[in-house]
């Protein structure tokens, strides 16, 4: 065995397996400010762009939940939002321009929570896809995020009309004293009508989440919470492990998470409930039912296709470039980046100065970490395809993971088993390439 191996299963042996999640790559963390400023129009000149992806972030929330790093600020003030969705059509405008023919296979809203928009401003942002970027939303995969405490009739029945498909709600807990201690107020008596009411809608997709590893949740109290999401019979549930995250309130209070151990006794309770009823988990935190006559996009990879971020912190991906605004945690630096959005004049949007440029290496690694992490694996022969080389030459730590019973292989094809999904976070954290960890080492959460 090679020196990279053996150190490669001591790391899978000896580390914590819940380290952060990794659902992008490069994190965020090691964006910087680029030396120039990258003219758009130069940026997408040679990509393909017949099945982009975008992104609308919405960084507006009626409260912060005590885990939550993401951008966002809660109780703006209603001139700053309409402020902000005035920017979003500018922006869309200037990318419409840069980008000249193409097309979108999907999008998602997300946040921050898009349904703290009323419907008069949903309609604003609605018509910026339809008017401005040409989607057509019959017939284009869309998903958006809501919460217990802002969604209504009104908004439910304005997304079913505009061909919403996939419905997403942060339940977290269904215990109340749980939920709280996150900071989260949703009373049990509410949520049951709530669900009954959005599943009467009969979105495509409805995904709902909970998280696992809460101070003072038992297994007795998850399996209860499991039990009466199944109920609810959504399509897809995420089972998120909790993490504590600079700046986050929990971090503040110095609230200490539940350790691996019983997290990895909950997680396991979780897939094998979800499995039993009749979920296929797709990642560690994913499980979804098949449903029939699904409209999905057959064209979009997210290993290789390009994406478009409207908005604050939203990320856009050509080849070898992302490209995004700043990212920060607390309210004062995200309000500031904010502010600075509002602020931008057409000019301002036509170019990318902050994020990332990917070696090929980093590419490679990309294209592996979010393909090995999903149930649909790594397909070696498209990777030598795309770059010219084998992947096991490539990261010859492959082995290990099928030497350990971590991963099968079946026709080419590399895949996570049994308690391999459940090592996702710690196996995608060990292909970040020494470059990108110095940057996200080097960075201060602000």
């Amino acid at each position: 065995m090679t020196d990279v191996g053996n150190t490669f299963r001591r790391y899978l042996e000896e580390t914590n397996r819940f380290q952060s999640y990794l659902y992008s790559y490069p994190h965020k963390t090691a964006y910087r400010a680029f030396e120039e400023k990258l003219d758009l129009k130069e940026l997408w000149a040679t990509e393909k762009k017949h099945a982009l992806y975008l992104y609308t972030h919405i960084p507006f929330c009626r409260m912060k939940c005590s885990f939550c790093n993401l951008f966002t600020v809660s109780h703006p003030k209603e001139d700053l939002v309409s402020l902000y969705l005035k920017k979003i059509q500018l922006e869309a405008e200037v990318v419409r321009d840069a980008l000249g023919d193409f097309n979108f296979a999907g999008y998602a809203i997300g946040g921050g929570t898009p349904s703290h928009l009323e419907v008069s401003q949903l309609e604003q942002l609605f018509n910026v896809y339809t008017d401005v970027l040409g989607l057509d939303l019959k017939n284009t995969p869309g998903s958006f995020e809501i919460s217990p405490d802002t969604i209504n009739d009104e908004k439910l029945t304005f997304l079913s009309q505009h061909g919403v498909q996939r419905l997403s709600i942060g339940i977290q807990s269904f215990i109340e004293s749980e939920a709280r201690s996150v900071g989260r107020v949703q009373p049990e008596t509410l949520m049951e009508p709530l669900l009954e009411k959005i599943s009467s809608y009969q979105f495509p997709v409805f995904n709902l989440d909970l998280i696992y590893g809460i101070p003072g949740q038992t297994p007795e109290t998850w399996l209860a919470s499991l039990q009466k999401a199944v109920q609810f019979q959504p399509t897809e549930i995420f089972l998120y492990p909790l993490y504590v995250r600079p700046l986050t309130s929990i971090f503040k209070k110095h609230i200490s998470i539940q350790n691996e151990d019983i997290r990895s006794r909950l997680y396991r309770i979780g897939r094998d409930l979800l499995q039993a009823n009749g979920y296929v988990q797709d990642s560690m935190r994913l499980f979804r039912k098949p449903v029939d006559g699904l409209r999905e996009s057959s064209e979009y990879s997210c290993q290789e296709d390009g994406m478009i971020g409207l908005g604050t912190n939203a990320r856009s991906y050509t080849t070898d470039v992302h490209y995004s605004t700043e990212y920060a945690v607390s309210k004062p630096n995200v309000a500031a980046i904010i502010d600075d959005y509002v602020a931008k004049e057409r000019a301002d949007f036509m170019a990318a100065n902050y994020g990332i440029r990917l070696s090929e290496d980093d590419r490679k690694r990309r294209y592996l970490i979010k393909s090995l992490l999903k149930a649909q694996g790594l397909d070696g022969a498209h990777y030598q395809s795309i770059y010219g080389t084998d992947v096991y030459t490539d990261f010859p730590e492959l082995q290990i993971l099928l030497e350990m019973n971590l991963a099968q292989e079946n026709a080419g094809r590399m895949q996570l088993q049994g308690e391999g999904m459940a090592y996702s976070d710690l196996i995608g954290h060990w292909f970040i390439s020494p470059a990108v960890k110095n940057k996200m080492q080097e960075y201060v959460v602000k």
